[in-house]
């Protein structure tokens, strides 16, 4: 399956480009985009594109190709997800393909590349459908995702398999209430050498597991967005989108282990090591509902007819003390062709 996906990406990105040479004189009309960006479009940049309208005021289907640096490996859409990697220090390479038809439903293909012992490697893909709604009094959408993974690259791929986020915002006041519901599942392997003591001597076990998780999450927001016209040109526009998040959620995991059993209070601590390795998770029980974070968001874009330019960034803090790291930078750099 991830042999045959990227043949059909390559050939996607190939179209796109030609077509966007013939259409590239059209440009969009940017005279015609909406004041703003709503909370909810601040993950995404695909999202941030269905707030464009034609000059008639009607929804207009479009392509869109772009290409983006992150460090926001596990989700594309949802970075209450992606604050919960254990290691935010790599970024990957993320170009995009994307249709969007005037009706709101999408289709998306995302691939994620990245240095890999040493070589560029396309090691995971996301196809997402989607469906967003843009009214005067609220907007909302939903979209699933499915992650494509090279699975003798465990260690670097996203843990989650599938995945579905929500979202509703009401839009009339000048501060904008939003509610977004994120869920994944999924399942990793991982590969051990555990120390284990028997009759005074120590013995070296290398165990592999499957290690498997379920993961919600509810966040509830507000958000202004201000724009600015015409700041280098006759067709440009700046638009800046802040945002303030409760995020609550629930994780719960499992471990099945291929090569040994370990019995006892060592099993917890065993499950825990194994997880902690892609996740940031607390040394107590994380199967409950709870308040887990505050985030503040920023999403900044630069429109110019059919080209544009975003910059994301998302910092989390945990309430929880028991965390070995009780904060997360998340960032997303994006350019992108319109047409």
């Amino acid at each position: 399956m991830q042999h045959a996906l990227k043949p059909v990406f390559l050939s996607c990105l190939f179209v796109l480009v030609s077509n966007f040479l013939v259409a590239q004189d059209q440009g969009l009309d940017t005279i015609a985009l909406k004041a703003e960006l709503s909370s909810m479009k601040t993950d995404s940049l695909i999202n941030e594109l269905r707030s464009m309208l034609d000059s008639a005021g009607r929804n207009q289907s479009f392509f869109s190709i772009n290409i983006s640096a992150s460090n926001r490996l596990f989700s594309t859409k949802n970075n209450a997800f992606n604050s919960q990697q254990s290691n935010a220090g790599v970024t990957a390479i993320l170009p995009s393909v994307s249709y969007i038809h005037k009706s709101g439903l999408g289709l998306s293909a995302t691939g994620y590349v990245r240095g890999i012992d040493g070589t560029p490697s396309l090691y995971q893909m996301a196809l997402s459908p989607s469906y967003d709604h843009i009214g005067k009094k609220s907007m909302y959408g939903i979209s699933y995702t499915y992650y494509n993974k090279d699975e003798q690259l465990s260690t670097a791929v996203t843990p989650y398999d599938h995945e579905v986020y929500a979202y509703v915002q009401h839009r009339k006041s000048w501060l904008r209430p939003a509610l977004a519901l994120g869920w994944a599942e999924g399942q990793y392997q991982d590969v051990s050498t555990i120390p284990l003591r028997l009759n005074g001597n120590y013995f070296w076990i290398k165990d592999t597991s499957n290690v498997m998780l379920n993961d919600l999450s509810v966040s509830a927001s507000i958000s202004h967005s201000f724009s600015f016209s015409e700041l280098f040109g006759k067709n440009d526009m700046l638009l800046i989108a802040p945002q303030l998040s409760l995020i609550g959620g629930m994780q719960s995991y499992s471990t099945v282990s291929r090569s040994t059993t370990i019995v006892g209070t060592r099993t917890r601590e065993v499950e825990l090591e194994r997880i902690r390795k892609r996740y940031n998770v607390s040394k107590t029980d994380i199967s409950s509902f709870t308040l887990q974070t505050a985030a503040f968001s920023t999403n900044i874009s630069w429109y110019r007819k059919a080209f544009s330019i975003s910059a994301g960034y998302f910092f989390a803090y945990y309430f929880n003390s028991s965390l070995s790291n009780r904060t997360a930078h998340i960032f997303n750099l994006s350019t992108g062709l319109t047409f």
